[in-house]
């Protein structure tokens, strides 16, 4: 399970909020809104990650994610065709649009008023039932997973296809990997930073190896102590992580009104050197723990924190 979405989206304590793409991100991404692409619609079909194949008569435009880093990147794509959101989906662009409640299983009979012709959900098996019920209604589902930077170019170039944005997904790809390269290029030759990555801190737990913060940590000059994990988001206790000894802390907030972080000053935290030394960043959960178009900002954000201006 990936934490930005997958484990953190029940609303229990260990899941974490998180929002939308912000319209500063499309002008980054671009310089402007896209173009219609395609002036006679065409039949349309991808391949999901559920492997099945969505077919569309023509480019949807009526569209409701409930993964919100893929609300994301329609957002980026085109902002136009969101037809509701999710009660996380907080970027004031999407405000106007009705919420349809949670990310597992938000209001299907008011999401079938709205009339969509994409339905954007969850992949694995333990969430598919809101994405069969939307089925049954004849509404065409896209199922998703998402944990790498791959997947947020993959799941760009799918959704570009489907929405008739092909030329602007590959414009959004472009500026991505461009910009994950420059991250990189302005901490190259700098010794790592051994980094803890804060998911969540009772009980802890952490980003693995390969996962979209595992590749941010990199891009940005640091090194994650965890990387050594047999599991995407492990739980590991406070012992192991004083045994690992960090340079720093990357914390994520887990909602926006969130006021400081207390137990930091707690048993067994308090003895880590970076806390002695104040060297921990408390970061914006709805930015960091979201693999798609903002990765690169996650990356700029801890490559200043790690390395300072450069």
């Amino acid at each position: 399970m990936y934490i930005a979405e997958r484990t953190l989206r029940a609303g229990s304590p260990t899941h974490l909020p998180i929002v939308g793409v912000t319209a500063l991100v499309i002008t980054w991404a671009l310089g402007g809104c896209a173009p219609a692409e395609s002036a006679e619609p065409a039949a349309i079909s991808v391949a999901d990650d559920a492997g099945r194949t969505v077919s569309l008569p023509s480019p949807a435009r009526r569209v409701f994610s409930l993964i919100p880093s893929l609300t994301e990147s329609v957002t980026a794509l085109d902002a136009g065709v969101l037809i509701a959101r999710t009660r996380f989906d907080r970027a004031p662009e999407l405000a106007h649009l009705p919420s349809l409640g949670g990310t597992i299983q938000p209001n299907l009979e008011a999401l079938a008023d709205l009339e969509p012709d994409l339905v954007i959900t969850w992949a694995d098996a333990n969430q598919r039932s809101f994405g069969d019920r939307a089925e049954a209604l004849g509404i065409p589902v896209y199922r998703a997973e998402v944990e790498t930077i791959a997947a947020v170019r993959s799941h760009l170039r799918r959704l570009g296809t489907l929405l008739g944005r092909a030329e602007r997904a590959e414009a959004l790809i472009d500026s991505l990997d461009h910009a994950l390269t420059g991250v990189a290029a302005s901490v190259r030759g700098r010794e790592r930073v051994a980094v803890y990555y804060s998911v969540w801190h009772d009980p802890p737990q952490t980003t693995g190896p390969g996962t979209f913060i595992d590749e941010v940590i990199e891009h940005a000059g640091g090194r994650n102590i965890f990387a050594d994990a047999t599991r995407s988001w492990p739980r590991v206790s406070v012992e192991a992580i004083v045994r690992r000894n960090p340079d720093a802390l990357v914390i994520a907030r887990h909602a926006p009104d969130a006021k400081g972080i207390p137990w930091i000053e707690g048993p067994g935290w308090r003895d880590l050197e970076a806390v002695r030394n104040g060297r921990y960043l408390v970061v914006d959960g709805d930015l960091f723990n979201r693999p798609g178009p903002r990765v690169v900002e996650a990356a700029r954000r801890m490559a200043r924190f790690l390395h300072g201006p450069g």
